[in-house]
Parts: structure tokens; sequence; C-alpha cells
């Protein structure tokens, strides 16, 4: 009997101690989850982090820079950005002329948008005149930040905060075209990569700041009846679909017969990516890719930057610190293929293909429960690209998405 009392003793301490454990757990999360609900948490947790990136890219330019670093295309020839960039609004307006019932009445939203609008240009324009970078094609002096980009990524937002809740594909389809955007502007040699980063942050930051305002305003008046807030469930399923871009930074040199040097600089990445979880933590998924990556020779720019698409898959994971942050990570595998580039009059590399991995980790930061943005870190690796050489080519990518989450 005294043994049996002695037992139930330690297991009554033991619960105890486990439920003080979980209730302090508990407590954590909730102490989050607060912070998370605060104005100030909802206006600035994803265009902060995107600008502070930016910054910190925007720090390491002069490496990036030396010899002809950053230059894709040889000529602009190709301006549809400059249209490109406003098609989210259009199809704001055109939901909202076609009768689509949106976060907002039309004065509750012109308001809202014309803060967005001023405080986006003008950050914008601000630092333009202030900073003076030299763009990557030498044209003038207003590289920083991208003006194209923040007002894609301005327009976007906007159309997530009025049709965001009706569909999650409506904002993906919106950042997808601002991602676009971004890219082209790179790829056309007009920005570096900090000026399009810093750009994104800005126009999501902004057009934040511009509804918050316009919330302060109107209160509840010219507000949808059907608007709620969505429930974040930190422990559902994180399963995703996004669309990404990324700066992909080449770690690996080649030096070809004649001792010249063959030295891939800082490219461009585009794709998709998905996986599907089963439970909070784990899943499978994969992604496929487009870079462009521009080639020194010699101590040149080659004749024309090199194209590599990758297809990979593997295994993800995922542990959410509070509803609205979530960290993962992922180790994947599959296959790449370089494109035939052009070093000079009679040099080629690529044309080949070639088993490559991946490994990466992830910050999933939710806007609402099927909609959120992910800032990640990819290493990579695969064979090589050059003929003759052995090794492998190594690179470290550093993007965000916009994600879907179903």
């Amino acid at each position: 009997m005294k043994t049996l009392v002695r037992t139930l003793i330690i297991c009554m301490v033991a619960c105890c101690g486990l439920r003080g454990v979980a209730a302090e757990r508990a407590d954590s999360v909730s102490c989050f989850d607060r912070a998370a609900s605060t104005p100030a948490f909802k206006i600035t947790h994803v265009g902060l982090p995107v600008i502070v990136g930016g910054l910190a890219v925007y720090g390491a330019n002069g490496s990036m820079k030396d010899g002809a670093v950053g230059n894709f295309a040889r000529h602009y020839d190709t301006q549809y950005e400059d249209y490109l960039q406003y098609a989210p609004g259009v199809a704001l307006l055109a939901l909202k002329v076609g009768g689509m019932e949106g976060r907002s009445s039309w004065p509750r939203m012109i308001v809202s948008d014309a803060f967005s609008a001023v405080l986006t240009i003008g950050v914008a324009e601000g630092l333009k005149r202030s900073v003076g970078e030299v763009r990557p094609d030498g044209d003038d002096d207003r590289s920083f930040p991208s003006g194209h980009t923040a007002i894609s990524y301005m327009l976007a937002t906007m159309l997530h905060k009025e049709y965001g809740c009706r569909s999650p594909w409506i904002s993906l389809g919106g950042y997808t075209v601002a991602t676009a955007t971004a890219a082209s502007r790179m790829v056309h040699n007009r920005h570096w990569a900090s000026d399009i980063v810093v750009g994104a942050g800005i126009g999501v930051l902004m057009t934040e700041m511009g509804y918050y305002l316009a919330d302060l305003i109107f209160k509840e008046r010219g507000l949808s009846d059907w608007i709620y807030a969505d429930p974040l469930d930190r422990w559902r399923n994180p399963s995703f679909l996004s669309t990404d871009l990324a700066m992909s930074l080449p770690l690996t040199r080649y030096s070809l017969p004649g001792g010249v040097e063959v030295k891939p600089t800082v490219g461009i990445n585009a794709g998709v990516q998905g996986a599907y979880f089963f439970n909070p933590h784990v899943g499978v998924g994969g992604s496929a890719a487009m870079s462009v990556m521009p080639i020194e020779y010699g101590g040149s720019l080659a004749a024309e930057p090199m194209n590599v698409a990758r297809v990979m898959a593997g295994g993800y994971f995922s542990y959410p610190v509070f509803s609205q942050l979530r960290l993962g990570a992922k180790a994947v595998a599959g296959y790449a293929y370089y494109g035939d580039c052009l070093l000079d009059s009679s040099v080629r590399i690529g044309g080949c293909s070639t088993a490559c991995m991946e490994v990466g980790v992830s910050a999933s930061l939710l806007t609402a429960e099927t909609f959120g943005f992910r800032l990640f870190c990819d290493y990579g690796l695969g064979g090589s690209y050059v003929a003759g050489q052995d090794g492998v080519a190594q690179y470290v990518a550093v993007g965000g998405s916009a994600s879907i989450y179903f």
C-alpha cells in the first residue's frame, strides 16, 4: 500500500509539473500571438524584414559590382514592365467596377489607396534622390530603390487587401505579376538586386500603412459586412504553393586552358515551389526554377548570360513558432540543365545536364489563414557545366515568395 501511495504521489507531482510546463508554453504562445495582433506588427511584419534584407544586400553591392557584375542584357530594348507594373491595379479596378464586393466601399478604398500611393511614391522618390545609386547600365543615378517594383508591389498589396479574402489565388496572381516586374527590371539591366528587394518592401509596407491610416479615419464605415479576421491556427498543416524570386550567388569559378578564368556572377532566379504536409511538421514537395546567370570571361562580360533550369523534389519540414510565423527547412535533389552559353566568338560552355541537390531554411509570415510570404536561403550544388572541368558548381540563393496555404 505504501508503494502504491508513493507511486500516486510521484505521478501527481509529475502531472502537475507537466501541466505547469504546458501552461507556461501556452502563456508564451499567447504572448507571441498578442504581440502579433498589434497594429505595429500587422503593418511591418512583411515589409520591414524585406527592406532590412534588401539593405543587407545593398551593403554587399560593392563586391557584386566589380567589373561587369549585375549586367544581364547588353541593350535595354524591351520595356514591357513599364506597363506590366500596373496590371494588379487594373485587376483591382476591374473587379470593383464589375461588381465584386471587396473589403472596402469606393470612398474608403480610394482614400486607402491614395494614402498608399502618396507614401510609396514619396519614399521611393526620396530615396532615389538622396542615395544617387548609378544603374547597372550607367544610364542615370536613380537606381535605388526600384520604382517599378515598389509600384507593382503596392498595387498587388492593394489587390490582396481588397480581394484576398475572396480567394488567395487573386493575391497570388497579383504578387506573381509584381515578381515578374521585379525580375524584368534586373534582367533588363536597370536595377541591382538590392534595388528590387527594397522596392518590394517599400510597396508592401507603405500600402499597409496607407490602409491603417484610412482605417483610423473611417473606423467601421464603408467596411464590408462579410469581412472578418481569419482565425490563424498555429498547428494546421502548412501545405503551400508559391511563386519564388531569388538572388543567386555562385560560389564556383573555373579556369580554362591558358589560364583564362570563367567567373559566374550574381544572377536572378524565378520559379514555383510547393509541398504537401502530412502533419504540422513533415511533408514532401518540390520546385521548378529558371535562372539567368551572367558570366565573366577573361575579366570582361561574356557575349551572353547562361540560362539554368532546375527541377527538384524531396522532404520539407516546418515548426510553427506562433500562429503567424513558421520556420522551415528542406532537403531536395533533382536535375539541372545548363543552357549553351557563348563566351566569345569561339568558346562555349554549358549545354549539359547534371544531378543537383539543395538544402535550405525559410521563415513563413502569414497575413491570412490561406496566404502569406516566405523568406528563404538555399545552398545548392551540382556537377560541373564546363567541359573537361571536374568538381561541383555551388551557389547560394536568397529570396522571397508569395504563398498560398491549403
